[in-house]
């Protein structure tokens, strides 16, 4: 039985993906890991790329490809076709820490719970900088239910991500939802649903992920999240169907989770708006009608976030420039809100 699945969803990433895939070919646990490309309608080598490794390394690595489905539909073909009893994703110009994969296996070899959380690098390819982002549980190594993640979710949140989680394979193919096609940032639908559902959650002092940042033409980068607001607003909307749809009926852990990582994303979005759309008025438009939404449909979310947009509004009927928010007034006001939320 595979022990692990990765699977990378790939779109014209034929330059990224030798690294990606020799940082998961650990010849120790080899034969338990079973590592799927989803070629995602690529117009460049990637599916060459994948096949080379296909053929070197049969019933390990395995190609499918589809027409253009966007990062969530490669995710949602990839997902649904995992057969190893955990699965994790992994972006295709991305990789993994090859020496830490024996211990992690070894660990998901017996392992039942939902959700496993591991720590991960960023790795500014424009700076050079490297940061590391983790857990700080009281212990590691056992398993948390949501209530209590929740309880000091300061000590979770950052590996409560797309880079930090790594699910059970079962449980997710029953919990998981399918997330939204041809649109960017459809990974916060990845780490909230199923996630909020977890009975068992365990964080383990290990790093595995390396996330590569610092490109200008990544999604995160300030102006493609202004030119795909919009991408961002259709997943907002999709998470409020979902917790209209799964939410209410639960317990208050999975519902303070949903509504902790909805906050996230909607402050995200009126981050963009308010402060790097150039029209100002436009910006306000958008980030009020969101906040809107946000109190009728999901108001623990919409308080969650409340102080901070009131912040955001001002700045931007100030026109304070994005740049100037971020080098003088972020880290200070970031720290405020920490200590006074309980959610944050």
């Amino acid at each position: 039985m595979k022990v692990l699945s990765f699977v990378i969803p790939s779109y014209n990433c034929a330059h990224f993906l030798d690294k990606c895939i020799t940082s998961m070919l650990c010849e120790e646990v080899l034969d338990q890991l079973e590592i799927i490309v989803v070629n995602d309608g690529s117009t460049d080598t990637t599916a060459e790329v994948a096949q080379k490794y296909c053929d070197q390394y049969p019933g390990i690595v395995r190609l499918i490809s589809q027409e253009n489905k966007g990062h969530g539909g490669a995710l949602n073909t990839g997902c649904a076709a995992a057969v190893g009893k955990y699965t994790r994703v992994i972006d295709a110009d991305d990789w993994v820490e090859t020496e830490n994969l024996p211990r992690f296996v070894e660990i998901l070899r017996d392992c039942e719970s939902d959700v496993v959380v591991t720590n991960y690098y960023t790795r500014d390819i424009t700076t050079g900088e490297v940061k590391s982002w983790r857990c700080y549980p009281e212990e590691f190594g056992r398993n948390y239910t949501m209530a209590e993640a929740m309880v000091d979710v300061k000590a979770f949140d950052r590996g409560l991500t797309f880079h930090g989680i790594t699910y059970n394979t079962k449980f997710y193919q029953e919990k998981g939802m399918k997330l939204s096609e041809h649109v960017f940032y459809e990974d916060q639908e990845f780490a909230t649903v199923p996630c909020c559902f977890a009975k068992t959650i365990l964080p383990l002092d290990l790093f595995l992920y390396n996330y590569r940042i610092g490109d200008v033409n990544q999604s995160v980068s300030d102006a493609n999240q202004a030119k795909r607001i919009g991408h961002t607003e259709t997943v907002l909307k999709r998470l409020i169907s979902e917790y209209e749809k799964l939410m209410v009926p639960q317990e208050d852990a999975a519902r303070d989770y949903f509504n902790m990582k909805a906050k996230v994303l909607l402050l995200g979005y009126i981050n963009t708006a308010m402060l790097i759309i150039p029209d100002k008025k436009q910006g306000r438009a958008l980030g009020d009608s969101m906040m809107e939404l946000f109190r009728e449909k999901m108001p623990i979310a919409y308080e969650m976030g409340v102080q901070q947009y009131k912040v955001y509004r001002l700045l931007n009927l100030l026109h304070v420039p994005k740049s100037l928010w971020d080098k003088f007034f972020y880290s200070r006001l970031y720290s405020i809100l920490r200590h006074n939320h309980d959610f944050s």
